[in-house]
């Protein structure tokens, strides 16, 4: 009943539409999903009931075998499953921040058999407020005109958001050290300290960082920091290196995992887990401490907010360096498992890499990291960019 009235539909259809395809990318400043079908479709648009998503809703129709299941981009961080029902057929978009159709269009069939239909769902950033206003009712697709929804002025917050900088390494522990001879834990401390000063030129954010100086710190105290002092964000810094490996580059983003997301990741998980094994107090109960933090994350919505901002700062760390060809990733990183502060790794590229070791220990390089730092943070918190002073 529900698409029988949304799309005017004749009683009787020639044959059962078949979804044949699911495409998802980035057009311009755009996310764009392309669903494909052997007809024409209509489609819904609404909101999750935790509005921190999208149901993309079509009328009933079977799937290739299996279902397509695209890469994540841009402003979608996940699509589920199909779920097919008698009368439609639901799709979830996890988003990493708000978002509103700019424009929806169908596209002409394409081959010789003219089966292949497309609909064009385009979405773009939106403040908080356009994103409820947007789907206060669901969207019927495609549009018949572009959506042009002014946000709602900002509402005035207070209280500064506390953000926790933790530079991976220090004292005994020099991290990876470059083909050059330098360490990985002073280049940690001096990027810290550079998205540090760019976030408090903005007035709009509390800086902590977990060391300020070359000293060890254990993980367990890092992370106890940010859970003591009630952060909002927790971005711990690092940088690889793989050995004779000249040619590999790029920074990536890590969000916890109880499983590592491929071999690299993994290894990575443990190499930098190995840390406290250089604290003479190391002891088996923090290890134990570790796992109980693990177990009690149950917070659905700190994982969630933590791989939202993985995207988003994986995005605006792409418009100003280098990444890695899959750059968010994710492994079971001891420094992530505050269960109650969003927290990511940023790898800041690869110390083994001539070029890479070259922006990371250049005052210009360091900077262009603090500008997507700062901007993903701002995007991340619903705050309207300002110019930097």
């Amino acid at each position: 009943m529900l698409f029988s009235l949304l799309i005017g539909a004749p009683a009787v259809a020639a044959e059962p539409v078949r979804i044949t395809g699911l495409q998802l990318g980035l057009n311009a400043a755009l996310t764009r999903l392309v669903v494909e079908a052997s007809a024409p479709l209509d489609a819904l648009l609404e909101a999750t009931p935790d509005g921190l998503g999208l149901t993309l809703v079509l009328p009933p129709a079977s799937w290739t075998s299996p279902p397509p299941q695209p890469r994540a981009a841009g402003l979608i961080g996940h699509i589920g499953q199909p779920v097919i029902g008698t009368d439609r057929i639901a799709l979830t978009l996890d988003l990493i921040e708000p978002a509103v159709v700019e424009r929806s269009f169908r596209l002409p069939s394409q081959g010789q058999d003219h089966t292949r239909h497309r609909l064009v769902i385009d979405l773009r950033p939106a403040d908080p407020g356009a994103f409820l206003l947007a789907f206060a009712a669901p969207v019927r697709l495609p549009l018949t005109t572009a959506a042009d929804i002014v946000p709602p002025p900002a509402a005035i917050n207070e209280r500064r958001r506390l953000i926790v900088l933790d530079p991976g390494h220090g004292g005994q522990d020099p991290g990876a050290i470059s083909a050059s001879g330098r360490f990985e834990k002073d280049i940690t401390l001096a990027v810290a300290k550079a998205v540090a000063a760019r976030l408090n030129r903005t007035g709009r954010y509390r800086v902590l960082l977990t060391r300020e100086q070359d000293r060890f710190v254990r993980l367990p105290q890092r992370v106890n920091l940010a859970r003591q002092h009630e952060a909002d964000l927790f971005i711990s810094i690092h940088a690889d290196s793989l050995g004779g490996d000249r040619v590999t580059r790029g920074a990536s983003v890590y969000t916890l995992a109880e499983f590592a997301t491929d071999h690299e990741a993994e290894a990575l998980a443990l190499r930098e887990n190995k840390a406290d094994l250089l604290a003479e107090d190391a002891t088996a109960g923090a290890v134990d401490d570790v796992i109980s933090i693990l177990l009690d994350l149950a917070s659905r919505d700190t994982a969630r907010l933590s791989s939202r901002f993985a995207g988003l700062l994986t995005a605006n760390l792409r418009e100003q360096i280098p990444l890695r060809s899959n750059p968010m990733r994710a492994a079971n990183f001891r420094v992530l498992t505050a269960p109650d502060v969003p927290s990511v790794l940023l790898e800041l590229g690869y110390l083994s890499n001539p070029t890479d070791e070259a922006l990371l220990f250049s005052e210009g390089g360091r900077a262009q990291l603090a500008e997507a730092v700062a901007q993903a943070i701002d995007r991340f918190f619903g705050v309207e960019a300002q110019v930097a002073r």
